[in-house]
């Protein structure tokens, strides 16, 4: 697949870079809000320039080129200080022993001590040191001295290297380790069993040996060396805790298995904003109105920090099975609606007409004065959950999860991915528990469509009343989400210097941003494209398909869609020749065809968009194509399925209360994805033209389609339409090769031309007042060839 230019991620800028701007190189010295301070690295003498991050991201030739390695090789002092702080005096004294003993005199003195003068040799001046090392307490052979020496020369006269590094202890001892992870195993098992003895365990963690590895090992000797002596074998749970956990009761084994280890749970920390985050599908058990006006179940997929308990973005999608009936196929939350589910982290939401006003940013605990000095798109209608970056996302293994192009966006958003284990919701505990949370706060106070927590306790009559759209309960969650969730003190959240405080996700938010910065990440209208799902398609004269609809560029990029005709094959390795191609299932009237040899775009209209009033989907086109097919047509009649879809009549639900739908249902189309480059006025940055300067036109001007001019005779009787030459032939009529001769010498009819008939009179009178002085007579019947 053609790959973006990664360098141009504004995730890879950072101080001390160096980036491509204004066809120059330069270097990131200074980052203050939306402002960064570049120095040329041409060796010019032009002093440092402040740019705004929005233009220098989105320049056309910026690019970062990497960071400077001179630079971080000089944080590096002494080649490993960094690990050995507080050891400073420790290895200022080692570094006086090691040049007395090189050189016979300790820095700063001026006489020999006693074994180390100018006639002594390194063997002696070693055992000198180790003598006055003994007597400091200190116990050091001349030899292990001698050793130090040569590793200190070697490192370039470092002294780190003569520190004392403390060796951790080896867990497991020298146990193998395939024995420790069965021991880990076997206890694992028994969570849920009686309670049994170690000598128990030790039989068992025998045969699972044998089980898992007697094929590979072949001897059973070989297996029974695996496992240690029954004194080690002791030890050996003593120190990794399994004898505690068999003397629990039954009740605190199992929860204990049930606590996924590193890196899934347990206390890993994470102090920044977007470090981790969870991602999860659950149902939302409210039914919707769908695009056919029947009662669907709905998804909800939500995206949450683990830092903070934000919820970056949320997506509600349509569910159902598939009909045994009809054959129609069942919908769920596919890779697409991840996606623009994930371009919600990278933007503000906008707060909508109706919302409360507490819902707004600038009313809530963010630090929305700072946000919106370092990002311009935070401005009083944005709503108060702010823009996290994830850097990490721990996923379910569904298969929307685990799609290719999923794993796609991740890696050009460079977005670090971990899958949770199978059927094991605490490795995702945070995103399971927010679902709760949202049943408990949002769902079952949704008026219509509630279902309840189960079939039991579902309500009546609930397919009967006027439920929601999709669109509107996503409206409605949003809503949710800025005014109250983000809102709402987390028993979870706590600040350290205020321990007994209890924040919410923003006042948490506000906390860490404070510490690590805020950093806007804006996406081109290019960029967003990529969110899109990709097909591989043959450029032709006529257009290219997807899906059996044909797909044709639109008037400002028929010239690029001509060059890339002319190229022929695409020559991507393992595309066979084809282009790369990004729609949106949600909206495919229009798609992008992707051009990598410029890294440009060529939009592309659907031939027959102009029949369509309403809007409509991909799933709407294949379900009318499949009617179009099971009444005996074919798929690739685009034009039958088009006018069948255009002409589409929705159901109206009946016993609706006051205020009636009196239009269509409008279908789900997913979450808005800014993909069209903003219009540009032509007529901008022009100056405002002065009508008094304004002078008209001479004559008014004849169209090129009419007939080359001819000279009139010198006179000619007024009021006539022909005149006679003096070779007593007629001179034709000026405009007669434009209108058929009708054999009597008459005008043509105004009425069959469209043209009043004084207008042929006032031109006829024009042409033969002012007669072409350079004309010839024998040039007077030619005609204009078109």
């Amino acid at each position: 697949m053609a790959g973006a230019d990664e360098g141009r991620l504004a995730g890879a800028l950072s101080l001390e870079a160096r980036v491509r701007w204004q066809g120059r190189e330069w270097e990131v010295v200074e980052w203050q809000g939306p402002q960064v301070t570049l120095v040329p690295l041409d060796g010019g003498q032009e002093a440092p320039r402040a740019v705004s991050y929005r233009w220098l991201v989105g320049a056309e030739d910026f690019a970062v080129l990497g960071t400077d390695a001179a630079s971080a090789a000089g944080r590096l002092a002494l080649g490993g200080w960094d690990g050995e702080e507080g050891r400073e005096k420790e290895a200022a004294l080692w570094q006086a022993r090691m040049v007395e003993i090189d050189t016979g005199l300790a820095p700063g003195r001026s006489e020999y001590e006693r074994g180390f003068g100018p006639g002594t040799t390194l063997a002696l001046r070693c055992a000198a040191m180790s003598a006055r090392l003994a007597a400091e307490g200190v116990l050091c052979s001349a030899h292990t001295l001698a050793d130090k020496r040569r590793k200190w020369k070697a490192a370039g006269e470092n002294p780190v290297v003569l520190l004392s590094v403390t060796r951790e202890k080896r867990p497991g001892g020298f146990t193998d380790p395939r024995c420790l992870a069965a021991m880990q195993e076997v206890v694992a098992r028994r969570a849920h069993a009686s309670d049994v003895t170690i000598d128990v365990i030790r039989e068992e963690v025998e045969d699972l040996l044998h089980e898992l590895y007697g094929k590979e090992l072949g001897d059973p000797a070989a297996v029974a060396a695996l496992l240690p002596s029954r004194s080690t074998f002791y030890l050996r749970m003593k120190e990794s805790g399994l004898t505690d956990v068999l003397s629990q009761p039954t009740r605190a084994r199992a929860a204990l298995a049930a606590t996924p280890p590193l890196p899934y749970g347990g206390r890993e920390a994470v102090l920044r904003p977007g470090e981790v985050t969870q991602v999860d599908t659950s149902p939302l058990r409210i039914l919707a109105c769908g695009d056919d006006g029947q009662p669907t179940a709905t998804e909800m997929s939500t995206l949450i920090d683990v830092s903070n308990h934000s919820m970056c973005a949320l997506m509600i999608t349509p569910s159902r099975p598939r009909d045994a009936k009809s054959g129609q196929a069942g919908q769920a939350t596919r890779a697409i609606d991840l996606t623009l589910m994930l371009a919600q982290a990278f933007a503000p939401w906008p707060v909508m007409p109706g919302w409360d006003p507490l819902s707004a940013a600038a009313a809530s605990s963010l630090p929305f004065g700072a946000l919106q000095a370092a990002d311009e798109r935070f401005t009083e209608a944005t709503a108060a959950r702010p823009v996290i970056r994830p850097e990490l996302i721990i996923y379910d293994q569904g298969s929307p999860y685990a799609s290719e192009h999923f794993a796609e966006v991740c890696d050009r958003l460079r977005i670090a991915r971990r899958p949770a284990r199978k059927k094991t919701a605490p490795d995702k505990q945070l995103v399971e528990s927010s679902f709760v949370t949202v049943a408990h706060r949002f769902s079952q106070h949704v008026m219509h469509g509630w279902q309840g927590r189960s079939h039991k306790k579902r309500g009546r009559g609930i397919d009967r009343m006027p439920l929601y759209t999709i669109a509107e309960l996503q409206q409605m969650a949003q809503e949710w989400v800025a005014l109250e969730y983000q809102q709402t003190p987390d028993a979870g959240l706590r600040d350290p210097f205020r321990p007994g405080v209890v924040l919410s996700p923003n006042d948490m938010y506000a906390v860490q941003v404070a510490r690590s910065g805020y950093r806007a990440v804006p996406l081109s209208p290019a960029q967003n494209r990529f969110f899109l799902l990709p097909r591989w398609v043959t450029p032709g004269k006529g257009g290219f398909m997807i899906n059996y609809r044909t797909y044709q560029p639109i008037a400002q990029d028929a010239g690029h869609y001509r060059e890339i005709l002319l190229r022929g094959a695409s020559k991507l390795p393992g595309a066979g020749g084809k282009w790369e191609c990004r729609f949106n299932p949600y909206r495919p009237e229009r798609v992008w065809l992707y051009d990598h040899t410029g890294r440009t775009w060529v939009t592309c209209d659907f031939r027959l968009r102009h029949l369509f009033t309403d809007p409509w989907t991909a799933d709407m086109w294949q379900e009318y194509a499949e009617r179009h097919r099971a009444a005996g047509g074919s798929e690739e009649d685009e034009e039958a399925i088009a006018l069948a879809l255009a002409q589409r009549d929705r159901r109206r639900r009946s016993r609706r209360p006051p205020p009636k739908r009196t239009g269509a249902e409008p279908p789900f189309q997913g979450l808005e994805l800014e993909c069209e480059q903003p219009s540009q006025d032509p007529y901008a940055g022009l100056k405002e033209f002065d009508l008094s300067t304004l002078r008209p036109y001479p004559t008014q001007p004849i169209s090129p389609l009419a007939p080359a001019p001819v000279s009139a005779p010198p006179a000619l009787p007024p009021g006539t339409g022909s005149a006679e030459s003096s070779d007593g032939g007629t001179v034709p009529h000026p405009l007669a090769a434009l209108f058929p001769d009708d054999g009597d010498g008459s005008l043509p009819e105004a009425s069959a031309a469209g043209v009043p008939a004084a207008v042929y009179g006032f031109v006829e009178a024009e042409l033969l007042d002012e007669p072409e002085p350079d004309s010839d007579d024998e040039d007077e019947g030619d005609v204009w060839e078109m």
